[in-house]
């Protein structure tokens, strides 16, 4: 039975929610741009907010004119507010819809810069931001990090490998480093290439944000001046595009250096226990590490770029600078016009052979004469100083007694004059093709031998059969073949085999359907089994490092994500929306946060492998609850 009361309190409840609706105050679009600071120093990146109000859903702005920045978007969020206030017995519902848009902004170079007005759309709206002055100042140097620059040589000719090589000499323990380098912005002047890494040398390698990428770091020990320092060390290679003098710029090393520590104030039930025992200093019994923010600028280099001579230059030139050399193999030897021939071109040469092509072939004339050459180019495999070509070719008419000299043009930068490198000539034997008969074609041939003729026997074979009692019934049908083995096989093997097949295609099919997912079932048990190796490591540093990457990879397979370089912000968003609670998010930032930092870190101020293994561990269930 319905109450009155309760028709009432329904009827109230109606009337106040079509009252605060009707009050409701809808805002128009509007935006803000916010900046962590104003003044920064160049290579020290720094928030930029652009905060919209009228709306939970803006298109993401387009902030292509910040060209002086290198900018990157770190997380988009809603930030709407609603509330009742009642003044003299009116209602009001104040409803504000807003949105942040977050990026990371890194200055390139020093002055006084505009951050331009940015335009924000959304629901058919549009709204532009506020223009924002940033101050940007030199840093200057410390005495316990320096970040040099070293060219290969100083001088050389359009289209010459040049390697530049970047060390950062560390005199303290660091986290959350990034470089700055100016020069890979000017692609108009050089293509920029990633030399090859040998991870099999058994040195320790680290990934390095410069720019809006990463590089490969090699770690090793140096001195600079009186001081020895561990030094962090990666390699560009540039390729001139045009000719002219070009000043590179210092480069910006950005980092947090430990100057110190505190003493940190006992929470051991706290509230904070659970989020605080992955930061850095929970395991540092009782002290806090003091981090200062450092900026460290490199030298600068000239490099003086010439063009190529166009005297003298040969017809068949296809850009190859520095000094060459070319050697040939070919196998078969002994083969019939049109028979394919493997052809086998090795290059010698500069230190960086990546970019370099083989050779075309069509423009060796007698080559090109004598044989058939593919219009598919051959890709060369790189091993050390030395590239290796394979290209097939077949003879084109009989008596071909060689392969003639392949020529390669380059011009030699230590001469100043075009050269040419000429494999040696290869001897090899052509015959005429076979004709092909009909017989070859059935496979039949001509018996030669002289044994005696067939003589006829007059009996015959009707001799054999006197009347109809000599046949025997063998009762030759489907039951005699069940009861033969043979025939048994040969029913019952071929359709097993089939289905066998046709399963194995259809288990085939569908994980090639969706690859992900199979690697998704398995991420969980690959993930712990990680971090239990982790304790066996033969120090915590690597230990920090197999737990980092084992999350790298779970949640990569998880979200289907790359995870080489995977960060949290990468994922963070992936895994609200998959319903992963703030508090497994805040630990799972802090171990990726303490992992990061620890890369670089010594075995001081470190926390005991069993501690993070466990602690681990409780964390990737947490994560495996919500996305299994």
């Amino acid at each position: 039975m319905i109450r009155p009361k309760h028709i009432l309190a329904f009827v109230i409840t109606v009337v106040l929610t079509s009252y605060l609706s009707l009050n409701a105050q809808a805002k128009p679009l509007s935006a803000d741009a916010v900046v962590e600071r104003s003044s920064v120093f160049v290579g020290e990146p720094f928030i930029f907010q652009i905060q919209v109000s009228g709306s939970e859903n803006p298109e993401k702005p387009d902030l292509s004119e910040i060209t002086d920045f290198i900018v990157e978007y770190h997380s988009g969020q809603v930030n709407s507010s609603r509330s009742v206030t009642i003044i003299n017995g009116r209602m009001t519902q104040n409803v504000k819809q807003g949105y942040i848009f977050s990026y990371q902004l890194v200055p390139k170079r020093t002055g006084k810069f505009l951050l331009p007005s940015v335009t924000v759309h959304a629901n058919g709206q549009s709204a532009q931001t506020n223009p924002v002055v940033i101050h940007v100042q030199k840093p200057a140097e410390t005495d316990d990090f320096k970040l040099r620059l070293y060219l290969s040589k100083q001088e050389c000719y359009v289209g010459e490998p040049v390697t530049l090589t970047v060390t950062w000499y560390l005199g303290k323990d660091v986290r959350k480093f990034s470089i700055n380098l100016p020069l890979l912005d000017q692609k108009n002047l050089f293509y920029f290439f990633d030399p090859q890494v040998d991870f099999k040398s058994g040195k320790k390698f680290y990934h390095i944000p410069v720019g809006d990428g990463e590089v490969i770091g090699e770690k090793g020990r140096g001195r600079l001046g009186d001081r020895d320092f561990a030094t962090i060390t990666f390699k560009k290679v540039l390729i001139p595009k045009q000719e002219g003098f070009v000043n590179i710029k210092a480069a910006t090393l950005f980092c947090e250096a430990l100057t110190g520590y505190r003493q940190m104030r006992q929470r051991p039930f706290g509230k904070d226990f659970f989020s605080d025992f992955f930061n850095d200093d929970f395991f540092s019994l009782g002290r806090q590490g003091v981090y200062q923010k450092v900026i460290v600028p490199s030298n600068t280099l000239n490099l003086k770029i010439y063009d190529l001579p166009a005297k003298g230059q040969p017809a068949n030139f296809a850009g190859h600078v520095g000094e060459y050399k070319i050697q040939a193999q070919a196998t078969p030897t002994q083969m019939s016009v049109g028979d394919p021939i493997t052809l086998t071109l090795t290059l010698s040469g500069p230190d960086y052979l990546e970019q370099v092509d083989l050779p075309p072939l069509d423009r060796q004339p007698e080559l090109n004469r004598n044989f058939k050459i593919p219009r598919e180019r051959a890709v060369g495999e790189t091993s050390g100083k030395i590239k290796v070509f394979t290209q097939t070719i077949r003879p084109l008419k009989p008596d071909i007694t060689e392969i003639p000299s392949i020529e390669l043009s380059y011009f030699d930068t230590r001469t100043k004059e075009y050269r040419i490198a000429r494999t040696d000539p290869i001897s090899i034997q052509v015959k005429a093709a076979r004709v092909v008969t009909a017989l070859d074609a059935e496979g039949a041939a001509v018996s030669n031998s002289s044994g005696s003729e067939i003589e006829t026997w007059t009996k015959g074979i009707a001799y054999n059969y006197e009347d109809m009692s000599v046949i025997e019934d063998h009762g030759f049908g489907p039951v005699s073949w069940l009861k033969s083995p043979v025939w048994f096989c040969m029913i019952v093997i071929p359709p097993t085999v089939y289905l066998l097949l046709w399963v194995g295609l259809f288990f085939i099919r569908r994980q090639n359907a969706d690859p992900f997912a199979s690697r998704a079932r398995k991420a969980y048990g690959r993930l712990i089994a990680s971090i239990q190796k982790a304790q066996r490591r033969e120090s915590e540093q690597q230990s920090y490092e197999v737990i980092l990457n084992a999350f790298r990879k779970y949640l990569g397979d998880k979200l289907r994500f790359p995870h080489g370089s995977l960060t949290f912000n990468d994922v963070k968003d992936s895994l609200s929306a998959k319903g992963v609670d703030s508090e497994t998010l805040g630990n799972l930032k802090s171990l990726f946060e303490q992992c990061e930092a620890r890369r670089f870190a010594g075995n001081s101020d470190m926390c005991d492998a069993s501690s993070l293994v466990e602690q681990s561990i409780t964390l990737a269930k947490n994560l495996e609850n919500t996305l299994k």
